[in-house]
């Protein structure tokens, strides 16, 4: 039918192999001026681990580092780091061109939790996210 070439894989492996990058943990940190698509995707990529990671700060100035392990876009449009929640069932952070809905979140001292179930516990009404 047709002509293969073939070439022994020694010969590719050599010169086109490259190890991947060493993700040090400032790599991994939500730059929430990105668009919600981009954030998503990082989001899913370094899930479970290393996991992405941002920092709220409320308003005395308390920093707390959380973890993000899911997120989903959604469509309405809310300023860069801006924070909204119905203290319940979501919490949005804005993006560049549309607010992300968090869905899973463990914050540092605490554990690994849907959004809902952190919510029932945790205020997020005074904390905004801290910029780098």
């Amino acid at each position: 039918q047709g002509n293969i070439n073939e070439i022994p894989q020694e010969q590719i492996a050599v010169n086109e192999l490259k190890t991947a990058p060493k993700i040090f943990k400032d790599d991994c940190r939500i730059n929430w001026s990105k668009p919600a698509g981009e954030i998503s995707n990082f989001v899913r990529g370094l899930s479970p681990y290393p996991a992405a990671w941002t920092t709220f700060v409320d308003t005395e100035g308390k920093e707390i580092s959380a973890k993000i392990y899911a997120v989903e876009k959604d469509e309405e449009e809310l300023p860069v780091g801006t924070i909204k929640t119905d203290g319940k069932n979501y919490l949005k952070i804005g993006t560049k061109d549309s607010a992300l809905l968090i869905k899973e979140i463990h914050l540092s001292g605490k554990k690994r939790l849907k959004v809902e179930e952190l919510l029932r516990g945790y205020k997020f009404n005074n904390f905004t996210i801290k910029e780098y």
